[in-house]
C-alpha cells in the first residue's frame, strides 16, 4: 500500500513512527534462539545419559551407526595415506643415512690424516735419533729439506731451511742418521744449499774402514747417487763390501773426519794403469733426504787423547 502513496505520504509515515517490518524480526530471533536452546538442551542430555548408562546408553545406537558409516571411510583414508607416509619414512631414512655416511667418511679421512701426519712425525724423530748417534761429539744444526735443485741446472743439490741467522756457512758437512749427505755452497739468512756427494762435481776423501787406505770419492751425477772409489796407492785393491768413510778436511771444513760413505759394491781394474776404482753404493739415498744436521761447531771434546810418554 505504501507503494501506491507519493513520496511525501511515506516520508510523513515514517517520520510518525510507523513500523516497516517490525513484527517479522524479533519473531525470527527468539524462534533461533529457542531452536539453539533446544539443541543444547538436548546435548546436554544426551551427555548425562551417556555417562550414567555406559553400557546401554541409548546413543550406543548412533555411536555405532556413526561407526558403521565413517569407520569404512576412516580405513580407506588411512589405506591411501599408508603410501605417503612410507614414501615420507623412506625419504627420511636415506637422509639420515647420507647424513651418517657423509659423518664417516669424514671420521675416515681425519683418522687416514692422523695416522699419515704420525707416520711422518715418527719417521722425522726415529731420522733425527739417528743423526745425533752418527756424531755425537760435533756441534750440529738440525735441519730439513724444503727443496730439490733444477733438472735444467743438471746439479744434484737440495735446499734446507737453515741459514746464517742458524750459524750455518759455507764448506760445512751435511750429514744424516745414515752416513755423509754432502757440504753446504751457498747460504741466506734462513736457508742453505747443499751439494750432494752424488754430483759430478763433488770430491770427498775417503778411507777404508779394513785398512785405513786413503782414497777420493766422487760423483757420477745419476739419480742413485752412485759413488766412484780411486785410492792414492795405485797397489792397494779396495774388496767388495769395504766401507768408506770420509778421512776428513783441514780444519773440519767441508768435511769432518769419520762420517760414513757407502759400501763397496764392484771393483775395476783401471785399463792401462795400475790401480782400480771401486763402485761405490751410498748410505744416504738421495731421493729420500729428509732431516739432517749441520757440523756448525769443533767437537765437543779432543777428538784423540796424547799418548803417555816412555817415562810414564
Amino acid at each position: 500500500m505504501l507503494k501506491d502513496l507519493g513520496t511525501p505520504a511515506r516520508s510523513a509515515i515514517r517520520s510518525a513512527g510507523a513500523p516497516l517490518r517490525a513484527t517479522g524480526m524479533p519473531r525470527q530471533v527468539r524462534r533461533r534462539r529457542t531452536v539453539l536452546a533446544l539443541v543444547i538442551l538436548a546435548c546436554f542430555t544426551l551427555i548425562v545419559l551417556d555417562a550414567r548408562r555406559s553400557a546401554g546408553s541409548p546413543v550406543e545406537p548412533l555411536r555405532e551407526a556413526a561407526a558403521g558409516v565413517f569407520g569404512p571411510l576412516e580405513s580407506t583414508a588411512s589405506s591411501a595415506r599408508q603410501p605417503v607416509d612410507d614414501l615420507r619414512d623412506r625419504f627420511a631414512e636415506m637422509d639420515r643415512l647420507k647424513a651418517e655416511n657423509e659423518k664417516l667418511k669424514k671420521d675416515n679421512e681425519n683418522l687416514t690424516q692422523e695416522l699419515n701426519t704420525s707416520d711422518y712425525a715418527r719417521n722425522r724423530a726415529q731420522e733425527l735419533d739417528k743423526l745425533l748417534k752418527v756424531a755425537p761429539a760435533y756441534t750440529m744444526t738440525p735441519a730439513r729439506v724444503i727443496g730439490i735443485g733444477g733438472a735444467q741446472t743438471f746439479s744434484h743439490t737440495v735446499t734446507i731451511d737453515a741459514g746464517t741467522a742458524d750459524g750455518v756457512h759455507t764448506d760445512m758437512t751435511v750429514m744424516n742418521g745414515t752416513g755423509l749427505v754432502g757440504r753446504v755452497v751457498r747460504t741466506t739468512t734462513g736457508t742453505a744449499t747443499v751439494l750432494l756427494i752424488g754430483d759430478r762435481n763433488s770430491t770427498v776423501g775417503g778411507r777404508l774402514n779394513s785398512s785405513m787406505a786413503l782414497g777420493f770419492v766422487s760423483g757420477r751425477g745419476d739419480v742413485a747417487g752412485t759413488l766412484d772409489y780411486k785410492l792414492v796407492d795405485p797397489k792397494a785393491r779396495p774388496k767388495v763390501g769395504d766401507r768408506i768413510v770420509t778421512w776428513g778436511s783441514s780444519g773440519n771444513a767441508p768435511y769432518v773426519p769419520g762420517v760414513p760413505i757407502g759400501v763397496v759394491t764392484s771393483v775395476t781394474p783401471n785399463e792401462g794403469s795400475l790401480g782400480s776404482t771401486a763402485t761405490i753404493k751410498p748410505y744416504v739415498d738421495p731421493t729420500r733426504i729428509d732431516t739432517v744436521g749441520v757440523v756448525t761447531g769443533p767437537p765437543a771434546r779432543p777428538p784423540r787423547a796424547p799418548l803417555p810418554g816412555k817415562g810414564n
